[in-house]
């Protein structure tokens, strides 16, 4: 009978001491995958090494559709190909702060927690529009890339999508080249929902 009860006593210790281990290594491996930078508190150095892409699609109709990248280091490249003023590659600077406050808005957007994908394939909502454009940003801070795909005709994207999009527009100061673009869109879209 005691030797029963110290079998018992030394097995319950074992799996206790298993359970341990096992809360011990799940809790350690989140805090190590998890490796989200901050982006209201990068270094100098990666803001220096940041990249941000906006892509804008064309569209059944007249959109404008061009990439546009701003760097770190105050670098900007555009490249336009459709219903723009300018075609082609341009280059062109913006200054270090102007880099800073577009982090900062990704930050407050928590665009890196932001679902990668509202796509026309992808988009679950109820409410949709066909014939519509695609905004895709990219950001590379800290060490992290995060890329979301925003077809303009999913209707469950969130607004802070459409705001960072036209914020790197502005920063980059891209009606120089693809002009007023106010007026263009698609030719007829269909929406339901």
């Amino acid at each position: 009978m005691m030797l029963r009860r110290g079998l018992t006593v030394v097995i319950l210790a074992a799996i206790a001491s298993l359970i341990a281990l096992q809360t011990a290594s799940a809790h350690r491996h989140s805090q190590t995958s998890d490796q989200t930078p901050d982006l209201g508190a990068l270094s100098d150095a990666d803001i220096k090494a940041a990249t941000i892409h906006l892509e804008r699609t064309r569209c059944y109709g007249s959109c404008p559709a061009y990439t546009v990248t701003i760097h770190g280091d105050g670098r900007v490249e555009y490249a336009g190909t459709k219903n723009v003023k300018v075609t082609g590659t341009q280059t062109g600077r913006v200054e270090p702060e102007a880099v800073k406050r577009l982090l900062s808005q990704f930050a407050q957007a928590k665009f890196l927690a932001t679902k990668a994908d509202y796509s026309a394939e992808k988009c679950s909502c109820s409410r949709r529009c066909t014939d519509i454009p695609s905004a895709i940003t990219e950001l590379t801070a800290g060490g992290v890339t995060h890329r979301v795909n925003h077809y303009y005709g999913c209707g469950c994207a969130p607004n802070a999508l459409f705001d960072l999009e036209s914020a790197i527009d502005k920063a980059a100061q891209v009606e120089q080249w693809t002009g007023d673009v106010s007026k263009q869109g698609p030719f007829g879209t269909t929406c339901w929902g």
